[in-house]
């Protein structure tokens, strides 16, 4: 077998990113790529992620009352940025209020999820330098 025979092993983000989904589970899916620490622990990865014949998707109703057991008490900016994406995943309302508990990094992450989701592509999030 040659190196071109070879195939190259995919991450679960890759794997998610090529999932067939709807708008709003690609755009929640993305925001854990970005995010990416959340979506690489494998105790996220095992509730969250399944693995079917036609490849791999993210399961948002099963996360969503596994986040108890997901989440630390005191991490309460990861449990707010995971209801956000939930929100944007399944179609829930969820307060404003719950991004100021949001670090910069995270907060630019649903700011771009909230842009995308919007269909704008001329507002540019981040610092400007």
């Amino acid at each position: 077998m040659n190196s071109t025979d070879e195939t190259k092993p995919t991450t679960t983000a890759e794997d998610l990113l090529a999932w067939k989904s709807s708008e709003l589970d690609a755009i929640a899916v993305r925001m854990l790529v970005e995010e990416h620490e959340i979506l690489d622990r494998p105790a996220f990865q095992r509730v969250t992620v399944v693995q079917a014949d036609n490849g791999v998707h993210a399961d948002w109703v099963h996360l969503s009352p596994c986040l108890d057991k997901l989440v630390h008490d005191e991490d309460q900016e990861e449990r707010q940025f995971l209801e956000i994406v939930l929100a944007i995943a399944l179609g829930r309302q969820i307060l404003l209020d719950c991004v100021r508990q949001l670090g910069e990094r995270r907060l630019a992450i649903v700011l771009r999820a909230l842009v995308a989701w919007a269909g704008v592509d001329s507002i540019a999030v981040g610092t400007r330098s």
